[in-house]
């Protein structure tokens, strides 16, 4: 094998076609600014090359297909061995997503519930899919597999029994004209609708509350008090399912609490919340059934499950020599295979979590650690690992720890590719790369390329950074603030019943090792300033753009003084804004639509006939047939995960020839599309009135994203600031908001942190609150208030180690931030 992998003429996305040599058996940090080309050469040259190699190598039928697969824009590449991608998880897991089946701990137990599980007298055995939630024949037929009952809270459905059903006695009915149809129904069925709730019979009220029934009734205007134009046929449907029938079909956030209010939500009274079968819950494993088992961390639940196993082996032998050598070689086999996955899983520090706990809930350094074990597991050697920022969600104690395990991957023989803005890992690097000098159009330039030794000698802020010299001044001077927002009895997962407070008016920084419980208390502390009055803001996408509410029983007992003074709460978390590549960043603040009109008012599209919907990727008229708009022809290879390139017909452009003909000042649609954010400012800003919706998106640090990239793309971290720079344009000054952010500094170079900081002390200047968690400590260190979370990752944090302004809490020294904090910018001449 070569000594080094030649990249010759890269030319991907904003790539100037430079030309670099990565040594292999090395560790590579690739750095630059946002937007600069890092993962254009990592991940879509480097790692792209690889992948299309791989699959040339597989079956003719398969060879057939890879005409729609391109080649990356790369003269070429030389050295190149098999290589493995772990790139962000950039979509919210899925709601049946759990610890236990990112780990595959989950697929490992129910194998060993079905073959060596204590069975019932009776009972046959069952087929280890019967042992998963997700399964037809797992799924517990009482609750349909969601662990809970909902059913109709009569109070809360008729909390005024003195009104009549016409003044709105069910206020578990919708409003408006869904509402008054259900009355127009009822009264055309001869039922009394101007009587008091309480004097109609007792059979009547249940039927309209609980039945079952849907009759269509046909309405006429003769027939009713109320006037209406004309008759028509309406399907009635009772309290109860209407209820139940929207909580399975909406995709409003909104709607989905307010319907909640009126339902109860009790566990399932068959598999006790497990989601699990009854028949798979009587089967047993040590006197434990699956359900119970997975509430137990990875790391007691291996040595638990093998102590078990191991001795019904044993007593089986002795006994009833139930158990062949095949089947006591499988055990074996399965059992070793549970201990070396969790035995990973509690090297990277995560093996506190348990298997049920949903993904949903994971911080994104858990989640990302989750998701590394499998590929340090696997023991592959000779090969190329691109990791896309590593440090993502990790507490810089957390980073140090895992860093370790990479350099073992390195040891073990293979080249190892970081994309990074996290300097102290580059640092540690063997060799390093530097892309800039901006990004978008300013950036894809080859700036350095050799040993991280002789990077420290430059000038570029990434040298500055490698250096570690401090930025003048980090810690922000003391502010007065008019009053505190104190929050108790907080118990979301492992916060154990904590109390906190923080300056309204000021800038809080939570801080503290992944899963120390930071994400749990900002999600409760959202709930509450909800629960006290303050109007969630609603984006452009309302499933997304609207926070988790914690879930039911996790503010028993928790209160709140001083979330009464906020009027909005804007809560944003990890989850993506866009589920599909047609949701695009130029869209989500109306900027494209008003790029496409421009372009429908040029002489050609007039005179064609074209309006603003011909240059809609989303609509037939316009766009490519064969791809439907997306650019792309995705591939499924069955057994091969499946592969995208750039579609054939209109190589990636996703409209017509004829549409792509009509250009405003040279460019086309496509060209527009391919625009990043800080050239399409100065293209379009002045001209379509856009300047103040272009500066909300570069204030943000997004200026270096391209207006046509898939919002699906994006971090949670720039997901967050998207959805930041749509507050920005759309808040009102007269309000006073709270804004709750999980980790916003994500995916940004230490230099656009920076920026990000200085945005979110001028919106605190002007009057509003900012509650944030997040790992980046020149942010930590340029906040009001510091709340130190911890001491350690799940059951040993939830609990608040230090909190004070940022300089007094690294003076004290007391937890893992204070350390850091103090090595970084030091505490003198306080």
């Amino acid at each position: 094998m070569t000594e080094e992998i030649a990249v010759v003429g890269a030319r991907e996305h904003n790539l100037s076609g430079f030309s670099v040599s990565l040594p292999h058996r090395q560790l590579i940090g690739i750095c630059g600014v946002s937007g600069s080309g890092k993962s254009s050469l990592a991940f879509d040259t480097i790692y792209a090359e690889a992948q299309r190699r791989y699959l040339e190598s597989v079956s003719p039928f398969t060879r057939h297909l890879l005409g729609a697969v391109s080649a990356p824009q790369v003269d070429r590449i030389t050295g190149l061995p098999a290589a493995i991608a772990v790139k962000q998880l950039v979509s919210t897991p899925p709601e049946n997503s759990s610890v236990g089946t990112l780990s595959q701990v989950s697929d490992l137990l129910r194998v060993l519930f079905s073959r060596f599980g204590d069975y019932p007298a009776g009972q046959g055995r069952l087929l280890a899919s019967a042992f998963s939630p997700n399964t037809v024949e797992g799924a517990c037929p009482s609750c349909a597999a969601k662990g809970s009952i909902h059913d109709l809270d009569l109070e809360a459905a008729v909390p005024d029994d003195t009104l009549t059903v016409r003044e709105g006695a069910i206020a578990a009915w919708p409003g408006g004209w869904l509402g008054r149809n259900f009355k127009h129904l009822v009264e055309t069925m001869g039922i009394d609708i101007d009587a008091p709730w309480n004097t109609l019979p007792a059979k009547t009220r249940d039927w309209l509350l609980t039945t079952e029934d849907t009759p269509s009734v046909t309405v006429k205007p003769e027939n009713l008090r109320e006037y209406i134009s004309r008759g028509y046929t309406g399907k009635f449907r009772s309290a109860r399912r209407y209820l139940l029938d929207t909580m399975v079909t909406t995709g409003s956030h909104t709607v989905r609490e307010r319907t909640e209010e009126y339902l109860s939500n009790d566990p399932c009274p068959d598999c006790n919340g497990s989601r699990i079968n009854p028949a798979a819950l009587s089967v047993t494993i040590g006197g434990a059934n699956i359900a119970e088992v997975a509430t137990r961390s990875l790391t007691d639940l291996a040595v638990s499950i093998t102590a078990a196993v191991a001795a019904d082996l044993d007593r089986d032998h002795d006994e009833a020599k139930r158990f062949s050598a095949a089947t006591d070689d499988a055990a074996h086999v399965l059992l070793d295979e549970l201990d070396k996955r969790t035995a990973v899983i509690e090297r990277l520090g995560v093996g506190y979590l348990p298997p049920h706990r949903s993904a949903a809930t994971l911080s994104p350094g858990e989640l990302q650690r989750l998701r590394l074990a499998a590929h340090l597991h696997s023991g592959l050697h000779g090969m190329v690992y691109v990791f896309d920022e590593l440090s993502t969600g990790l507490h810089p104690k957390d980073t140090d720890h895992l860093f370790t395990h990479i350099e073992a991957l390195r040891d073990a023989g293979n080249t190892v590719i970081l994309v990074e803005h996290d300097m102290e890992l580059v640092r540690r690097c063997d060799w390093v790369i530097e892309l800039g000098p901006g990004g978008g159009a300013r950036g894809g330039q080859l700036m350095f390329s050799g040993p991280v030794a002789e990077a420290l000698g430059g000038d570029s802020s990434t040298a500055v950074r490698l250096r570690n010299e401090a930025p003048e001044q980090p810690w922000r001077a003391p502010q007065d603030f008019e009053g505190w927002a104190r929050c108790t009895g907080l118990s979301a997962n492992n916060l154990g019943d904590l109390s906190l407070e923080f300056p309204i008016g000021g800038l809080t920084t939570l801080t503290g090792v992944s899963g120390a419980g930071k994400s749990s208390a900002l999600r409760s502390v959202a709930t509450l300033a909800r629960n006290a009055g303050a109007s969630p803001f609603v984006g452009d996408e309302e499933p997304q753009a609207v926070a988790h509410s914690g879930e039911r029983g996790e503010l028993v007992g928790a209160s709140a003084a001083g979330l009464e003074t906020f009027d909005r709460v804007v809560s944003f978390d990890q989850s993506t804004i866009g589920r599909s590549p047609r949701s695009v960043i130029g869209t989500y603040l109306d900027i494209f639509d008003k790029i496409r009109t421009l372009f429908a008012k040029t002489d050609l599209a007039r005179g064609r006939g074209f309006t603003s919907t011909q240059f809609s990727f989303n609509t037939a008229r316009g766009r490519c047939p064969r791809c439907e708009g997306l650019g792309i022809i995705t591939i499924d290879l069955v057994h091969l995960p499946a592969s995208s390139g750039t579609c054939p017909q209109c190589e990636g452009r996703r409209f017509t020839e004829e549409t792509l003909e009509v250009t405003v000042d040279g460019l086309t649609i496509a060209d527009v599309l391919d625009l990043s954010i800080d050239t399409a400012a100065e293209v379009f800003g002045e001209r379509l009135g856009l300047v103040a919706h272009f500066e909300a998106l570069q204030r943000v640090g997004l200026g270096g994203l391209l207006l046509g990239q898939s919002s699906a793309t994006l971090s949670g971290g720039e997901a967050q600031r998207l959805r930041l720079a749509a507050v920005m344009r759309a808040r009102k000054r007269r309000e006073r908001s709270l804004f709750i952010l999980d980790e916003p500094a994500n995916g940004l170079h230490p230099s656009d942190g920076r920026v990000l900081g200085e945005l979110f002390r001028q919106i605190v200047d002007e009057g509003d609150t900012i509650l944030i968690a997040d790992h980046n400590m020149e942010l930590a260190a340029g906040s009001d208030w510091l709340i130190d979370m911890g001491p350690g990752p799940g059951p040993d944090g939830g609990r608040i180690v230090a909190a004070g302004p940022p300089r007094e809490v690294a003076t004290d020294g007391i937890g893992a931030t204070a350390e850091v904090l103090s090595a970084r910018f030091g505490t003198a001449g306080r």
